[in-house]
């Protein structure tokens, strides 16, 4: 039995120990973002229950096992954090904010009802097979297991609905989540069929629920947004993973100890391999990261560079000649020329100044009622000259009924034209692009078709990434920065609306599309 014990032990160790590691490499990619610090919060209440259960099964003392064990209330907060988490990756938690508030303010004030007498939560333990002690349900704990339940089935059911009409590319994030928390919740239930006597369960088979923080990190980690990392965000990384080497080595210590004074011929050296192979997975991790921020920084100055020479040499030439120029209707065409390579001086510069913000600017947005196919007629007149030269074959195509939208028309054109304009650079001299708007039950679906170059499959989930460029995205257009579509999509989703691609591969053309609901 005592093996039994030991190995069970070392199965929620483990699955702390992944969880610790975990959210630090998911919290290191994205400082700032929701969804990763939501997934640290996430592992860190896991991490908490853990500890709260093995101090608390592998204490015979009843009462003082009781009073351990009733800090499972945390895991009130890990549901809570899976929901947030779960609506925040898709961009839900604006859908489901009342359902948010409500089940925070509800898990909230049930920590506190049970707080106030942790009896009503569990009572005193009892042992359980091999365990000295395990839960016994207090008078409450059905409260407890009914709020659990409901929140689970809550957000599990959007995650299912979401997919169920989700494009290719979300679907495969999806999956991730729905295994993860489908192998968690799964096994939560096994647990409280166990505690309730509905099941005698072996607990070697619940030190599996660790695993389950693998899917759900690779779902967040995978997909990430790439971004440029600064000085001080270095710094911070820098900080938080010595803080989490020197607490690893604390935690590791003091426990092997536990284990060396509980077990006799314990092995010595097994928790400081695991721990020190452990840093340097970590470590080997964060070093890959800062070195792809440097080369991303490298890419991006020499991108910015380019884009604002062009325009700048231009305007010193155009100025040395403008001094020698004496007829004047030359004069005035260097000065038109002077004028328009200014103007691109001014768009590149809040291109890059809008990249940089937060994107916090809703309120700077204008809503009315917009008729897509007028935009679209718009921007295929100021782009008639360069669909000649390369004799492509542009054809807009607007089903019946196509009622108007709610967008603020500025903005919006802006990210159509985005993604047309990408079309045509990418679509070689006689090819091919199809426009077709189309009424699909509550939303204006909007697609640009075009025969160009196409996204390989590997480079599909990244491409709405922030200063992201395929390779052969760079040789078909060497002064792009990869900033249009990362723009795109925001303004797009300040819409409510959505935005996908697809494509079959490269060189096999692809299918921007855009999804706004009706007003």
């Amino acid at each position: 039995m005592e093996i039994e014990l030991f190995i069970h032990n070392l199965g929620f160790i483990a699955g702390a120990v992944l969880g610790c590691i975990l959210s630090v490499i998911v919290f290191v990619r994205g400082i700032t973002k929701l969804p990763n610090i939501l997934f640290a919060l996430t592992s860190l209440t896991f991490v908490a229950y853990v500890c709260a259960y093995l101090l608390g099964v592998n204490t015979p003392d009843p009462v003082e096992s009781q009073f351990y064990l009733s800090f499972a209330l945390i895991t009130i907060l890990t549901v809570c954090f899976n929901a947030h988490l779960a609506f925040s990756m898709f961009n839900k938690v604006k859908e489901h904010k009342r359902g948010l508030q409500l089940m925070y303010a509800v898990g909230v004030a049930l920590i506190l009802f049970f707080a106030m007498d942790t009896t009503n939560f569990v009572s005193y333990s009892e042992s359980y097979l091999y365990l000295p002690s395990y839960f016994v349900p207090g008078p409450y704990y059905w409260v407890y297991l009914s709020y659990f339940s409901i929140v689970v089935l809550y957000f599990l059911f959007s995650i299912a609905r979401l997919y169920r009409r989700a494009e290719p590319s979300e679907k495969n994030r999806l999956k991730y989540f729905l295994v993860a928390f489908g192998w968690a919740y799964g096994v939560a239930g096994i647990i409280f069929a166990t505690v309730y006597g509905v099941i005698e369960t072996n607990p070697l088979y619940i030190a599996s629920i660790g695993l389950y923080s693998i899917p759900l990190a690779y779902g967040v980690f995978k997909y990430d947004i790439i971004d440029i990392h600064v000085a001080a965000r270095n710094a911070l990384i820098y900080a938080f993973y010595s803080l989490f080497i020197g607490i690893t080595i604390v935690f590791v210590n003091i426990f092997n100890n536990y284990l060396t004074f509980k077990y006799d011929g314990f092995p010595l050296w097994l928790l400081p391999l695991l721990s020190g192979l452990s840093v340097v997975i970590v470590s080997l991790f964060v070093w890959k990261q800062i070195r792809e921020a440097d080369l991303l920084k490298y890419e991006f100055i020499n991108n910015i560079s380019h884009k604002f020479r062009t325009p700048l040499t231009h305007i010193r030439w155009l100025a040395e000649d403008l001094r020698e120029m004496t007829d004047l209707e030359e004069r005035n065409k260097a000065v038109q020329q002077i004028q328009f390579a200014s103007m691109r001086l001014f768009e590149l510069t809040n291109i890059v100044i809008d990249a940089s913000q937060n994107n916090n600017d809703l309120y700077l947005y204008h809503f009315s009622s917009i008729d897509v196919a007028d935009i679209f007629k718009e921007i295929s007149n100021s782009h008639s000259d360069q669909i000649e030269h390369k004799l492509l074959k542009v054809h807009v195509d607007v089903g019946p009924n196509v009622v108007k939208v709610k967008a603020d028309k500025t903005r919006l054109q802006f990210a159509i034209q985005i993604m047309y304009e990408n079309a045509l650079i990418y679509t070689p001299e006689g090819g091919t692009i199809e426009i077709k708007i189309r009424q699909i039950g509550g939303e204006v679906i909007i697609s640009i078709k075009d025969s160009g170059i196409g996204i390989s499959e590997e480079d599909i989930p990244h491409v709405f990434s922030k200063f992201y460029r395929s390779q052969n995205a760079r040789h078909a257009d060497t002064e792009g920065m990869g900033i249009g579509l990362f723009m795109a999509k925001n303004i797009v989703e300040k819409h409510n609306g959505r935005i996908w691609v697809e494509s079959y591969g490269e060189n096999k053309g692809s299918t921007f599309s855009v999804a706004l609901p009706i007003e």
